[in-house]
């Protein structure tokens, strides 16, 4: 079996009970509206559950909850889950909270016409996952993976690029496509995608920071305190050149960026 690439290695997923993660994890940008709409569109009618894996705060879950007939969020991070429950839309009647690992997860075969995967994906085992998939979606029931980009306009990201190398506490910094890694392993079968966005994202300096500090690779118990304000300060000093430079605007205290998301759906295969 090839192993996954260092950047996905599955302990990082492990990182996202850390509590200074969790409660980082609410100034993350919202994903856009036709991100929820898409997902809504792929589930048949016969079968409106969905499965969201590595839900997280539920940032897809909740959003999708009034929509369909039911939807099981599961996360490994307890924490996560707590967080989720108090967020807006977090009691909805149908929607179920799980605490447990995806691999380890009691799935009835065939109870899903749709699993929903929001930046989640990489960190589970892919080959225990994938066949689980497959087995528990209805026959036209798909695996929706979503990615979400929210360095934009382009340039900032350019800008901020070396910043992020530098300070990562992943073990090595990879160009990889998580898509194509899957497809490689002929463990996931594409059927279509959608661009999605942008949207607006207004964030003030303090909340943007916050939302860097809620990824694995920059969570403040890893880097240490001392690393970690070094890395805040050389982030608000190149993101004040870009303002500066007019490469981004500014709303009084707040920053006029976007965010934007692609929704790749196919089958799992085992």
């Amino acid at each position: 079996m090839q192993p996954k690439p260092e950047l996905f290695a599955s302990d990082y997923g492990a990182w996202f009970q850390d509590p200074l993660i969790v409660a980082a994890y609410p100034a993350r940008p919202p994903y856009p509206p036709d991100v929820i709409d898409v997902l809504v569109s792929l589930v048949p009618g016969e079968s409106r559950a969905v499965l969201d894996v590595g839900c997280g705060t539920g940032d897809i879950a909740r959003r999708l909850a009034p929509r369909v007939a039911r939807v099981d969020a599961i996360d490994a991070s307890e924490a996560m889950l707590a967080a989720g429950r108090v967020a807006e839309g977090g009691d909805a009647a149908n929607l179920n909270w799980m605490h447990s690992r995806v691999e380890d997860a009691p799935l009835d075969a065939a109870a899903y016409g749709l699993i929903t995967a929001g930046e989640s994906l990489h960190w589970l085992e892919w080959h225990a996952v994938m066949p689980r998939f497959a087995r528990t979606l209805v026959p036209d029931g798909v695996l929706a993976i979503v990615d979400r980009a929210w360095d934009r306009p382009p340039p900032l990201h350019a800008r901020l690029l070396p910043i992020f190398k530098r300070y990562s506490q992943a073990g090595t910094w990879q160009n990889v496509n998580l898509i194509d890694e899957l497809h490689r392993r002929q463990l996931f079968e594409v059927l279509g995608r959608q661009q999605c966005g942008p949207q607006a994202w207004q964030p003030t300096m303090d909340e943007y920071i916050a939302a860097r500090h809620s990824q694995r690779s920059f969570s403040r118990t890893h880097m240490g305190e001392s690393r970690a304000q070094a890395f805040d300060a050389e982030l608000r000093s190149a993101i004040e050149d870009a303002c500066a430079s007019g490469e981004i605007e500014r709303n009084g205290d707040r920053l006029r960026l976007s965010v934007g998301a692609t929704v790749t759906w196919g089958r799992p295969r085992g």
